[in-house]
């Protein structure tokens, strides 16, 4: 089993319903000392998995498109500023080994979408895993049982659904 060590995680920025669980992704990522990538908007970033991700001894890298207000993120934390958000996304994913999406918005899980395709989708080599806490991400679990199964063949070297984030976790380092 190889060793997951860089990790695209797409989490909302700012006020969050889901705060335990980033904080629970960062201490997990943190943990096994994989180095997190995640997205900033607006000049906020996903402090609750930062911050876990940081206190757990892992290492952090946040990109972000251009913003009127600087980025303020705790020291050690690496900066990454691209032209755009979508390139900003882009770069998180193409460092990375698997791409994570933990319940957010619509913008969010848009923006994972976009990235991972642009960055070779299905052909580029790097699992999705998605964080199904309160069925967030219910709807994309039937699709890909139902639709993308059909016409793929198996897709769990694709895409890892699971509600606990540790499970997650195993999943993603089996596919690697």
């Amino acid at each position: 089993m190889a060793k997951l060590k860089y990790v695209a995680v797409f989490a909302d920025c700012g006020d969050t319903s889901h705060l335990a669980d980033y904080r629970q992704a960062g201490l997990v990522i943190g943990r096994h000392g994989a180095h997190l990538y995640c997205l900033a908007r607006d000049g906020q970033w996903p402090r609750a998995l930062v911050e876990s991700a940081l206190a757990a001894g892992g290492l952090v890298t946040v990109a972000t498109g251009p913003t009127e207000r600087p980025l303020s993120v705790p020291q050690g934390v690496t900066v990454i500023t691209e032209a755009s958000e979508a390139l900003a996304a882009r770069a998180i994913v193409a460092a990375s080994q698997v791409v994570v999406g933990l319940p957010a918005g619509i913008e969010t899980v848009s923006a994972l979408y976009g990235a991972w395709s642009a960055s070779g989708g299905a052909a580029g080599g790097r699992p999705v895993g998605l964080l199904n806490r309160n069925r967030a991400y219910e709807v994309v679990r039937g699709f890909a049982n139902d639709v993308a199964a059909v016409g793929r063949g198996n897709v769990e070297s694709l895409i890892q659904i699971s509600d606990n984030f540790d499970d997650l976790w195993g999943r993603l380092t089996r596919l690697v």
